[in-house]
């Protein structure tokens, strides 16, 4: 039975996203002004925010490979505005998010105090200072996420990767960990002609959305477009991969607004 999305489920789920994050936020606020701890915060927002996040979004994650341990460069396909959120509660991580996403009302506030760094591509200074924080932070052993298409989209496989973080990686031996990420439903995807609001009620209005991470083989080059060529090449054949299997060998030919994943129902 098809079954549209229920927009009271996705205002409920809103605002108790919206207030899982106001307290994480004051939370983090009152330790910061003790003690600034970014292994703690990070470990915090994986176990505790991420994680109920998700439990409240009705995301659930099927994981094939492990995250390694930190000081890598994780690059990652983008699909919807919830991957950093799926991406934070798989593994601990050092994101870099576009500025945009930090003037959010409240998410924007824990993510700035949660040391998360915000990089305005039109600017470059801020490009600049990016690619400074994010040598600094894989230095001192973290982990770093980066979504190298630099917004979201239902294109396939994948849009032009962007080569900054990659000629950080090059330029400091810094190993680079592709990650192919895919949701089974393709209407969780959005597209930014695509208007968000309509975006969000589809998303949080159905009960469920189901979402497969696959962590590649570690990439190590002094040659940022050859890190970035062998990433790209490995997400893209993971993506048509999962595709497949959802959807059929004719994948390609069906519509996003259209495609019913195999044995799921479409919300």
């Amino acid at each position: 039975m098809l079954k549209v999305a229920n927009p009271t489920r996705a205002i409920l789920r809103l605002i108790t996203l919206f207030s899982l994050t106001l307290v994480y936020l004051l939370w983090l606020l009152i330790r910061n002004l003790f003690s600034r701890n970014p292994e703690r915060n990070m470990r915090f927002r994986k176990n505790v925010w991420a994680k109920h996040m998700m439990k409240v979004g009705g995301i659930r994650v099927h994981r094939v490979g492990s995250p390694p341990e930190g000081g890598h460069l994780f690059v990652v396909n983008h699909r919807s505005s919830i991957d950093p959120l799926v991406n934070l509660a798989d593994a601990l991580l050092f994101p870099v998010a576009k500025v945009e996403f930090g003037r959010w009302p409240i998410i924007g506030q824990g993510a700035w105090a949660s040391g998360i760094v915000f990089v305005d591509r039109s600017n470059r200074d801020s490009r600049a200072r990016t690619r400074i924080a994010i040598a600094k932070a894989i230095r001192e052993g973290h982990n770093v996420l980066i979504y190298p298409e630099g917004k979201t989209s239902d294109c396939y496989p994948t849009q032009t990767f962007k080569k900054g973080s990659f000629e950080v990686a090059a330029a400091h031996g810094f190993p680079v960990q592709p990650v192919a990420m895919e949701y089974k439903d393709r209407k969780d995807n959005w597209a930014h002609n695509h208007n968000f609001i309509s975006h969000f009620i589809r998303r949080f209005g159905k009960p469920v959305s189901m979402v497969e991470i696959r962590y590649g083989p570690v990439l190590r080059s002094d040659n940022a477009w050859s890190l970035l060529h062998d990433a790209k090449q490995w997400i893209d054949a993971e993506i048509e991969d999962m595709r497949s299997a959802w959807d059929g060998p004719q994948w390609k030919s069906i519509s996003s607004e259209k495609v019913t994943p195999k044995g799921a129902t479409t919300y």
